[in-house]
């Protein structure tokens, strides 16, 4: 569909929040998050990994650990970590949505992004290869789509559902993919997020082969987004998930809207495995197109939440199409990344910026950039000091960058 089919849909049928929960190592629920967000201090740590004789340490953001055994996991108690987070975010989602029986089950699906899937299941069936016989439930455990699928089972859902995979925009595409279901007529609501379990040995030396992660001698001065000194990415793992519905049915149910979900955007950029062209120019278009789709102008957005992994060339060229799309605003505007505070978490990433956008539009506060020391002069916008001024926010957008040259841009707005 082009943009403008998509603005008059949207104009005709809004998108609302109704939910949203998480669980990562800022910590287990949003109201963890949006204070961590808004201290602007890392949850980096050292921890060592080993795999196979081989042993290295790293400095990585871990959320809290899982007891299977505990009661409110026992849907997904045999899954995947991944799986286990996500049911821990979708649950608290759809219970600030007041979602049980809200809708016929074929009117409710179910869409979730992730990079690297069950890699603790593919991990167990590695291991048993060849030496001893296979639980019958790797077969099923091992896929990504088992992740949505196993969602789906506890909240008896029966409505559209897709996991997936697009690097490290993969939340957003999800959240976009999931908004054109209710568009289309598919659904009337959407559980929709990002789930991420890759704090393994061989993920964080694939990531440090490639130059990806950071380094410093202070873990928490790891990921220094749009700093003049930054070099790398701190990796991190967790879970975030949004309850979305039409603005019509939510209102006749009587749900409480937390944001407007007003735009998105994505696409595949022939920018090759690194991602990003120097001039940001695949980023430029997609918050160009989410700007079409919403019905807005450049300069309605209040704050951005960057993508801002702390890496030299992706934090340049994100700069660059922010600039681009701004103009003289980009020095006033205020910006942020908050993976120092979250890690980055691939795939789920998307997801969790999202909730720090509704939380942003909702308590009128704007995150900070997390050890920016230093603002870079080659990425010229406003990357927010620790305790930046109360600001008004009526939109934001919020911006994905992956391998391979996936790109997403999202915009909440204000619930009305």
């Amino acid at each position: 569909m082009t943009s403008s089919i998509l603005n008059h849909l949207l104009h005709e049928n809004p998108i609302v929040v109704t939910g949203q929960g998480c669980f990562g190592a800022a910590g287990g629920n949003v109201e963890a998050l949006w204070a961590a967000a808004l201290a602007g201090q890392s949850t980096a740590a050292w921890r060592e990994f080993e795999m196979e004789q081989q042993r290295g340490q790293f400095a990585v953001c871990s959320a809290a650990e899982l007891d299977a055994t505990r009661p409110e996991l026992h849907p997904v108690r045999k899954l995947d970590r991944c799986v286990q987070m996500a049911w821990l975010a979708a649950n608290q989602a759809w219970q600030q949505a007041r979602f049980t029986d809200a809708y016929p089950p074929a009117r409710v699906g179910i869409m979730v992004g992730s990079s690297r899937g069950p890699l603790g299941k593919r991990s167990e069936s590695f291991s048993l290869a060849g030496h001893q016989k296979f639980p019958p439930s790797l077969s099923a455990n091992n896929t990504f789509a088992c992740i949505g699928g196993a969602l789906a089972q506890p909240f008896k859902l029966r409505g559209p559902g897709v996991t997936v995979s697009a690097t490290c925009a993969s939340a957003a595409f999800a959240i976009g993919l999931a908004a054109e279901q209710i568009l289309l007529g598919k659904a009337d609501a959407m559980i929709v997020g990002g789930t991420e379990a890759t704090l393994n040995f061989a993920v964080l030396s694939q990531l440090q082969s490639s130059g990806v992660l950071g380094f410093h001698e202070d873990a928490r001065q790891v990921c220094r987004p749009f700093d003049v000194a930054r070099n790398g990415i701190t990796l991190g793992e967790g879970s975030a998930f949004l309850i979305l519905e039409s603005a019509r049915t939510a209102a006749a149910r009587g749900a409480t809207a937390l944001a407007r979900l007003a735009g998105w955007a994505g696409c595949l950029d022939d920018s090759g495995r690194v991602g990003v062209h120097e001039d940001g120019s695949g980023l430029l278009q997609v918050m160009e197109q989410a700007l079409q789709i919403a019905g807005l102008r450049a300069e309605q957005i209040d704050y951005i939440n960057a993508h801002g992994t702390g890496t030299k060339m992706n934090d340049q060229a994100e700069a660059c199409a922010i600039k681009k799309l701004l103009g003289d605003r980009a020095a006033t505007v205020p910006c942020s990344s908050t993976k120092p505070v979250t890690g980055h978490c691939l795939g789920a990433t998307p997801a969790f910026e999202a909730v720090v956008c509704i939380e942003a539009l909702r308590r009128q506060k704007i995150p900070p950039t997390a050890n920016c020391a230093q603002p870079d002069p080659l990425c010229p916008i406003n990357a927010q000091p620790l305790n930046p001024p109360a600001t008004p926010v009526t939109h934001a957008m919020s911006n994905s960058l992956g391998f391979w040259g996936y790109h997403a841009a999202l915009i909440f707005s204000r619930a009305e």
